[in-house]
């Protein structure tokens, strides 16, 4: 930065107004001028500003500052271990020379929005996203890239789908020709994920090939498996299971190779769920049973997750006892960590806590209660998230269920229900 866009940095970081900045050394009108490198100061108002800013008259060579910034941005691209980038963060945040120049400062502050949003400190980094919000004028090109690609990350993590999206779009139009493949690929595969959830279906699969031929050619195996799993859950949603097939296959293949447990975890959830929808059971439930290897404690709403879909396989195959033991394996858990619909959390644990507590009053044969519970707590929140096959099955639990108690004309209704749920799901994908 020139000598006025450090002092505009400098004034602005510190929230300080112009008049403030200029009061005793020189008129306001004077400083705007000098900010917007209209005009030298004179040594002694450049010393007085300096002074009262609390930085040297010229900022310093700075390697070591660079290199800190480089390693500590380098490990957030793939982050596996939180604990070791806490750790590298805990080791650097108060070094001298990640803010002995501005432009290696203003670099570690975008880096810190993506390290709160890795670690889960979404406090932390919706104030950090608003402070270099205020400093966005001083960014170099990919300065900004990056600021406008963590934002996304952050409204993708809070929900904010269709933001998300249109952030990330922003991202890839201004991204620099200078980012590396890596980078590429990352933003590619936060698209297509977001595209996804939003079930735009061919954005979805289009973003995740390529960043999938980009990890390819970097050789990043855990985003390569991501990716295939990205592109297998697309191809599901399109009733395509042959290439749904394939695509797990390979980050099965891929993912029990890699020392990664939460990603094995995720490969064997996602095979295990696969295998649910094309109506294979017995394949489903090994694979479900494996992924519950892989998952550490402490993931609650992922081994709930787990447990729903393991309960509905052995609804299907008749196994109430297995599917009784998973249902008491889970309500220890919420015993033990006193979980409840008022418990913090994000969308998706009130959607598998409100799925599990549905299944609880249908295994316990409670079925008006199981009934009204769907219809009021789960119901709406599997329509949000276009969750028709899910739909479909609860409807066809209840048809089976009036149909053993002799109801037929309720049983009729819910049956029906099921298949319009079935129908809707086709109709999506075909969009």
């Amino acid at each position: 930065m020139d000598t006025g866009m450090r002092l505009k940095y400098n004034r602005i970081k510190r929230k300080m107004s112009v008049e403030d900045l200029a009061s005793g050394i020189l008129l306001p009108k004077e400083l705007k001028k000098i900010e917007a490198g209209l005009k030298e100061p004179a040594l002694k108002e450049l010393e007085a500003l300096c002074k009262k800013l609390s930085i040297p008259l010229a900022p310093k060579d700075n390697p070591v500052g660079k290199v800190l910034v480089r390693n500590f941005k380098s490990l957030l691209l793939h982050p596996q271990n939180k604990a070791k980038i806490m750790e590298q963060y805990a080791d650097i945040q108060d070094h001298p020379l990640l803010h002995a120049d501005e432009d290696i400062e203003l670099e570690y502050y975008i880096q810190q929005i993506r390290f709160f949003i890795v670690t889960g400190d979404l406090d932390s980094a919706d104030e950090k996203m608003k402070d270099v919000e205020r400093l966005k004028e001083f960014m170099t090109q990919e300065q900004f890239y990056l600021f406008q690609k963590y934002v996304g990350n952050y409204q993708y993590i809070i929900s904010d789908f269709e933001n998300a999206m249109k952030t990330y779009l922003l991202a890839e139009k201004i991204a620099p020709k200078t980012i590396s493949g890596s980078e590429m690929g990352d933003l590619c595969y936060s698209i297509g994920l977001t595209a996804t959830q939003l079930w735009e279906i061919s954005l979805g699969v289009k973003y995740s090939e390529m960043a999938l031929h980009i990890y390819q050619q970097e050789f990043v195996p855990k985003r390569i498996v991501e990716c295939h799993l990205l592109i297998a859950n697309n191809a599901r949603r399109l009733g395509n299971f042959k290439t749904a097939k394939e695509h797990y296959k390979h980050a099965f293949n891929i993912g029990m190779k890699i020392d990664n447990e939460i990603l094995k975890f995720t490969t064997e959830y996602n095979y295990g769920y696969f295998y649910f929808q094309c109506q294979k059971y017995n394949k489903a439930i090994a694979h479900l049973e494996n992924a519950l290897k892989y998952i550490p404690t402490e993931f609650t709403s992922d081994i709930l997750r787990d447990f729903c879909v393991l309960i509905k396989c052995f609804i299907e195959v008749g196994d109430f006892e297995s599917a009784k033991k998973r249902l008491n394996d889970g309500h220890s858990i919420i015993k033990e960590k006193n979980l409840s619909l008022n418990s913090p959390s994000n969308s998706q644990f009130k959607e598998i806590y409100n799925e599990f507590i549905c299944l609880t009053h249908f295994i316990n044969d409670e079925i008006e209660n199981f009934e009204n519970y769907f219809i009021s707590h789960l119901l709406p929140i599997l329509q949000s998230h276009n969750k028709y096959f899910e739909i479909g099955f609860y409807y066809d639990q209840l048809g089976n269920s009036y149909l053993k108690m002799e109801e037929y004309k309720k049983s009729a209704i819910m049956l029906r229900k099921s298949s319009n749920a079935y129908k809707h799901l086709l109709n999506i994908a075909e969009e």
